[in-house]
């Protein structure tokens, strides 16, 4: 199979969005001769030598020049173009021009490089009239594929780049056999991605400065790590949560890491896999509802009520998943609820 490399594919407004996302990716236009690193993993067959870059892809056996004579690819004012724009036709033969190098007062290396190449494609041969057309050096046999192309961008940038904060914790958190919902605003916890007011602000919401304050101990302004973990009423819930279930010793107060104490709690008490991660975001989620009936009902609250809420929820979620004990009433459950998890 191979894949076409002319202008056309490459700029058309109707191609895929995701294809145009990894042009951006790349930080190319849509002009092939300026594709990178696609390019770099094509190999250019030539045929009128229009849709083919003569400095930067590969369609001379031995690589590409740029990489081959990066001192010819400097001193080139023609950077940016096809192999056709480097020749012409002359008394009906193919003729290389100077490639846009000047080669007066050069040294001899460079002379020497310079003559090299020339020899390179007076030996190449002319031109004709066919299209250029590509082959996928990644797979040879089935040529272009999504995958082999994702895997090519992924050697590239993920070893290379800086390790994602607490990505343990993002996959463990799909995980949880909790409400898809639950999932997702765990998700956004770790990302610091909730409307608290401390962001509001941010994006240009106006609060007086009472107003700005966490609605739980009115002494703080509200920001994510302080109103799920720091406030001083809110350890007070975590408290009674990490009694009932008897995790004592804990200390982290940021998000990631907090979940990721909380989450291996479970580990020396046989809990499933995925049940693993349900009592902190249950405290998290019904904190988060709380502040939000506060905020927007004046609704009354007090930290009994918080406290039976999340295990009357961790109780409803424990039929998700592999249904242990299907029949499991809520006072057995508050007796010991990490044994109805096991």
């Amino acid at each position: 199979m191979q894949i076409i490399c002319g202008q056309d594919s490459f700029k058309n407004a109707s191609s895929s969005i995701w294809w145009r996302d990894i042009l951006k990716v790349s930080n190319v236009s849509y002009n092939p001769l300026t594709i990178d690193p696609i390019v770099s993993n094509c190999k250019f067959i030539v045929g009128n030598g229009f849709n083919t870059p003569f400095w930067e892809s590969c369609w001379w056996n031995n690589g590409i020049l740029k990489e081959v004579f990066p001192d010819l690819f400097l001193a080139s004012s023609l950077k940016k173009v096809s192999v056709a724009v480097m020749g012409g036709l002359s008394n009906g033969s193919w003729k290389w021009g100077d490639l846009g190098i000047s080669v007066v007062g050069r040294d001899s290396v460079f002379l020497n490089s310079f003559s090299v190449l020339k020899d390179i494609l007076d030996n190449f041969g002319s031109l004709n009239d066919a299209k250029d057309y590509t082959v996928w050096l990644l797979d040879m046999e089935k040529g272009y594929t999504v995958a082999s192309c994702y895997g090519s961008y992924a050697s590239r940038r993920i070893p290379f780049g800086p390790p994602i904060k607490g990505e343990e914790a993002f996959n463990l958190i799909w995980k949880a056999e909790v409400p898809f919902k639950i999932k997702a605003f765990g998700w956004r916890l770790f990302l610091n991605r909730l409307p608290t007011k401390d962001l509001l602000v941010y994006r240009g919401m106006n609060f007086t400065n009472a107003n700005l304050n966490c609605v739980f101990c009115d002494s703080h302004v509200e920001e994510a790590d302080h109103l799920f973990f720091k406030c001083i009423v809110i350890k007070l819930v975590w408290k009674e949560i990490a009694s009932w279930v008897g995790f004592s010793g804990w200390e982290e107060e940021e998000c990631i890491p907090f979940f990721v104490e909380w989450h291996s709690l479970s580990r020396c008490t046989k809990v499933k896999s995925g049940k693993l991660g349900v009592f902190w975001l249950a405290t998290t989620w019904i904190v988060w509802l709380t502040r939000n009936g506060i905020c927007f009902k004046n609704e009354v609250w007090n930290i009994n009520n918080m406290v039976w809420s999340i295990k009357f929820l961790v109780w409803r979620w424990s039929s998700y998943g592999n249904i242990t004990h299907s029949n499991c009433c809520f006072y057995d459950f508050y007796k010991d609820p990490l044994s109805f998890m096991s």
